[in-house]
């Protein structure tokens, strides 16, 4: 299996949750998809207008197929984190997050043809980015980062990501 057809496959189980976007731009740098989601949850007695509390949760991922991982990759995807996806995905250009916010994800799922050297990763594992809004109050984002090896046919993941390392590891364990 190569990037593409790996990518392809990613976006089959994507698309029933997320809506994507094909070839997303970011500063300059294009990524091969966005997938955006959002969830609201809600309790409360009786009737809507008696509402006991909400919670509302976000996911924005972010492909992108590549020859070889670098380093450098990794700190522009965080630069993005920062200087774009955060504030203007996250926050909406706003100060702070909504009233009802519980947690954004930022997810960067990185599909590489060639394989991973062992800097880079430790730059996977090194890999965060972590913010609280209010003291925690109006929620927080989190970065987690997925890397496909697609010519050793491993899966690797930052802190964050742990769980989803497992789980893609369950799926395409025949696939890669």
């Amino acid at each position: 299996m190569n990037c593409q057809e790996l990518l392809e496959e990613l976006l089959k189980l994507y698309q029933s949750s997320f809506d994507i976007t094909r070839s997303f731009e970011i500063q300059g740098d294009t990524f091969d998809a966005y997938a955006a989601f959002n969830v609201t949850s809600a309790k409360y007695v009786l009737i809507k207008k008696a509402e006991l509390w909400r919670a509302n949760c976000y996911e924005h991922t972010f492909f992108s197929c590549r020859k070889e991982l670098h380093e450098q990759t990794l700190h522009k995807f965080q630069q993005h984190i920062i200087d774009y996806i955060e504030p203007k995905l996250v926050r909406k250009g706003k100060k702070c997050t909504e009233k009802d916010h519980m947690y954004t994800y930022i997810t960067g799922i990185f599909l590489c043809e060639e394989g991973i050297s062992e800097e880079d990763y430790k730059a996977i594992r090194r890999f965060r980015f972590f913010k609280n809004y209010r003291l925690g109050f109006r929620g927080y984002a989190e970065a987690r980062l997925l890397v496909f090896d697609v010519k050793n046919k491993k899966i690797y993941g930052n802190r964050a990501a742990k769980e989803l390392v497992k789980g893609y590891r369950k799926i395409f364990k025949e696939k890669l």
